[in-house]
């Protein structure tokens, strides 16, 4: 069983409580433009996988395929490229160029072929090889890179719409992750919740605050449990999935459900690095619903 540590109590003081509607997405792997609002998939595109992991020593090299099917009607043409990528306190991407970022694994990589062909219900592959540097300092810390695989020209489709079908041109762009992480470093994991708190001018939600104190990516989960002190009927709110790199910090919002009745509450903040040799991490409050 896993330990938990409450790292902080406080005390809030509430008013009457109201919803807002919310929205959280920390990874899209598909972008396209105009409204479309669908995946690779349903629109006629196949990419597996959408995560490369690489556990290798200084020195050492290996290979890796990704996989594109083509269920359009149309002959496709795809082209792979490396980007550098982190993500922001909130869950965002921000892309550059590749090898500008400090823990960039783009340098060391390569395409076996970087442009594909694909006709309509077929497969193909393009091979993604990682070279590690026969030096310590490469595999000193985990490091990580993109691949977008793009469509070399428009693909024209049909959009279905409510009197008619139009035509749509449609820039496709998958993102394929590409994580390194040396073997040495696979068991130094570590989480560590900042800070739990109302947010400012906001009075039904909360704000946790995690860093990945550890040396290789974790996948977490974040959630509030609600106790009331008169009746002792525990509500939990919807857990957040959350991805962290090595020393990233992440701000995790809740907001509470609508119609709780009036009373104090004791609130717990978790925050679970989904291991269990590393502990849960948590924060409680008192909270008063008027």
């Amino acid at each position: 069983m896993k330990k938990l540590r409450i790292v902080t109590t406080i005390m809030l003081c509430m008013g009457n409580l109201w919803a807002q509607g919310q929205s959280s997405s920390d990874s899209i792997k598909l972008a396209v433009p105009l409204d479309s609002v669908v995946n690779a998939k349903k629109m006629g595109l196949e990419v597996k996988p959408v995560r490369i992991d690489f556990h290798l020593s200084k020195g050492e090299f290996a290979y890796q395929s990704i996989f594109v099917t083509n269920n359009f009607s149309t002959t496709m043409q795809f082209k792979a490229r490396f980007v550098d990528w982190m993500r922001d306190s909130l869950g965002g991407h921000e892309y550059s160029e590749p090898g500008t970022t400090p823990r960039s694994c783009a340098q060391w990589m390569s395409f076996g072929n970087d442009v594909v062909e694909i006709e309509p219900g077929k497969t193909k592959d393009i091979l993604v090889r990682l070279k590690m540097p026969d030096n310590d300092s490469a595999v000193a810390e985990m490091r990580w890179c993109l691949v977008f695989l793009e469509s070399v020209t428009e693909n024209r489709v049909y959009k279905p719409s409510d009197s008619s079908r139009a035509h749509v041109n449609t820039l496709f762009r998958v993102g394929i992750h590409i994580l390194q992480t040396p073997p040495q470093l696979e068991s130094q994991k570590s989480l560590e919740m900042l800070s739990f708190k109302s947010v400012p001018g906001a009075k039904d939600q909360f704000q946790i605050l995690c860093r990945n104190t550890g040396q290789t990516q974790l996948e977490c989960k974040g959630y509030l449990e609600l106790s009331s002190l008169e009746t002792g009927e525990k509500i939990t709110i919807e857990p957040k999935i959350f991805p962290l790199f090595p020393d990233q910090k992440r701000y995790i919002d809740f907001t509470l459900p609508e119609g709780l009745k009036k009373g104090k509450y004791t609130i717990l903040a978790v925050a679970d690095a989904g291991e269990d040799d590393i502990p849960l991490q948590a924060s409680e409050a008192t909270i008063d619903i008027k």
